[in-house]
């Protein structure tokens, strides 16, 4: 396999692992090895997978992980924009409840994204109240997961 010209290395956590494995059936659909193959030369060292810990059945790898995209929420500053005044104040104080206020605080300022789960959890909230128009956000991406 060769490097992937669309994907940006620099998105790759410092400690996340690489795997090595280009004979593993799912390497072609794993993410672990996606960011193995596309390892820039100004990157000396990377964390990986033990050869020892490749599985001998690739469907029941541990270390596997989707080069699915996943979409991603950023900003919290237009959720209660449309919202009347009373059901804003019960949704904010919803929603803050998510997180600590320090998670609360870099989400709203685009500095960490808001998950697809926590993007369901914050529909639910909405939907609770009534509100049936999907939460807007400041802005979305698909990007790769590497939690």
């Amino acid at each position: 396999m060769e490097k992937t010209p669309d994907f940006d290395y620099a998105k790759v956590p410092y400690d996340y692992v690489h795997c090595f494995h280009h004979q593993c059936p799912r390497a072609a659909e794993c993410l672990r090895h996606l960011a193995g193959l596309n390892i820039p030369a100004d990157v000396p060292t990377v964390r990986c997978v033990s050869p020892s810990a490749w599985p001998t059945a690739a469907d029941k790898c541990p270390h596997y992980r989707s080069v699915q995209k996943v979409t991603l929420a950023w900003g919290l500053k237009h959720l209660l924009d449309d919202l009347p005044y009373n059901i804003a104040l019960d949704v904010n104080r919803s929603v803050r409840r998510l997180w600590a206020h320090t998670s609360y605080q870099r989400m709203a300022r685009h500095e960490r994204p808001i998950t697809p789960e926590l993007q369901q959890k914050i529909a639910r909230i909405l939907a609770r109240k009534g509100i049936t128009t999907p939460p807007r956000y400041d802005y979305i991406t698909e990007e790769y997961d590497f939690r």
